[in-house]
């Protein structure tokens, strides 16, 4: 253990600093750093992979010839009409679906509700709310949209604040309640505890138990709000930005028969052996949780080093199979530069993404496979790990800022 002992301890100093130096990766020249950065992700195996690599789905031409013969470079036969064969293909077709959709007869539905963890849950209202969870007196914002039909099912986004952030702040930039507004959809916005200077446990040198604490956090909210909301049970979402994302890749695997989606801006997870970025690896997830992996490019280090993690985690979900959304921009540890089409709030995208993929969508399915990506998504997303890095200026905004 000696010889680890000096690169971990420099992994948690790196996230110490960054938790009390202002401007950490904020307004930082997108180009600078690359050679470094470049050096630190080839020494912890993951500087082969490239930023603006192309579509891992291309092959070469001796792959297509034997994809087009078969393994064993027979002719494969021509499909013959069956209409047994066509419907079993059918059935297997990705769908153009979306959260307002009934569950088809058969699909996998959510697991019961978690028991609140208190004696009653308190009345909610919109606005800050106070509950107790594991004996602790735990705060959050509720985002209700504004007018309700009674009758009407509303989906439920979990927003996990950055480092230097606290939960008004994500309300605020994140636009929540004019997107609640126009998407419909509740959200629940949670503080944090205040214990861990990292506000929450995501790194290799947090307790499981204080872990296990947040996952009862999770349970208690989503306990008492679908309680007293109507809450769409077939999509409810975690999404998190900086270290409310290191959070979040933590969080979703292990509630994965709650949560339909989850997405990462700026986050993901660590790899053993990894003591540059002491975090936490995948925790394993029972079922498919499609997703968004979001960062800023090779200079998106506030701590750890984020185009490190979210590729961690990218290599993650493919060997478990789900779909997820790559997305990669240039402007460092910064809020990111998207344009919304016109008349939608600004992180449209998210609010989308949520909404297109319910609970029981088969494993590895989502409807872009079938539409391709939204007006909503910009140019530097594509599905799976084929996002070309964007090009352009970057402006101030400190959205996923790990220390404003």
């Amino acid at each position: 253990m000696r010889p680890r002992l000096f690169p971990w301890l420099v992994g948690i100093g790196s996230l110490l600093v960054a938790s009390v130096l202002p401007g950490c990766g904020g307004d930082s020249n997108p180009q600078d750093g690359d050679e470094t950065l470049d050096a630190a992700e080839a020494e912890d195996g993951s500087g082969d992979v490239r930023e603006d690599a192309g579509d891992p789905g291309e092959t070469s031409d001796d792959a297509a010839d034997i994809e087009e013969t078969g393994d064993d470079g027979i002719e494969p036969e021509v499909a013959d009409g069956d209409d047994d064969d066509a419907a079993d293909a059918g059935d297997t077709a990705p769908r153009v679906v979306s959260c307002s959709d009934e569950p088809p007869p058969g699909a996998d539905l959510p697991e019961p509700l978690p028991a609140y963890g208190g004696v009653a849950c308190p009345t909610l209202a919109p606005g800050r709310n106070t509950i107790l969870s594991t004996g602790v007196a735990r705060e959050f914002l509720l985002v209700v949209p504004t007018v309700v039909d009674p009758a009407e099912s509303l989906p439920l986004i979990f927003l996990w604040h950055w480092l230097g952030g606290e939960a008004s702040d994500f309300l605020e930039k994140g636009e929540v309640q004019v997107a609640a507004d126009d998407a419909r959809f509740l959200a629940a916005i949670p503080e944090a505890k205040g214990d861990l200077v990292l506000k929450w446990p995501y790194t290799i040198v947090d307790l499981p138990a204080r872990v296990d604490e947040e996952v009862r956090f999770f349970d208690d909210m989503l306990a008492c709000i679908a309680e007293q909301y109507h809450v769409n049970r077939s999509c409810v979402s975690s999404v998190g930005v900086s270290a409310g994302a290191l959070w979040t890749s933590q969080l979703a695997p292990r509630r994965a028969g709650l949560i339909a989606s989850f997405l990462s801006l700026s986050g993901g997870v660590g790899q053993d052996g990894d003591w540059i970025n002491p975090i936490l690896p995948w925790f394993g997830s029972p079922r498919s949780m499609p997703a968004i992996v979001l960062w800023g490019g090779p200079t998106d280090f506030c701590g750890v080093t984020f185009s490190t993690t979210s590729r961690y985690l990218e290599s993650a979900l493919d060997a478990e199979g789900h779909f997820y959304v790559e997305c990669i921009h240039n402007c460092s540890h910064a809020e990111p530069p998207l344009v919304p089409p016109p008349g939608e709030s600004k992180y449209a995208m998210l609010w989308q993404f949520v909404l297109d993929h319910p609970f029981w969508l088969r494993a590895g399915e989502s409807p872009y496979q079938v539409t391709g990506l939204p007006a909503s998504f910009p140019p530097w997303c594509a599905i799976g790990r084929g996002a070309t890095i964007r090009e352009g200026t970057c402006e101030g905004g400190l959205l996923g800022s790990c220390v404003k």
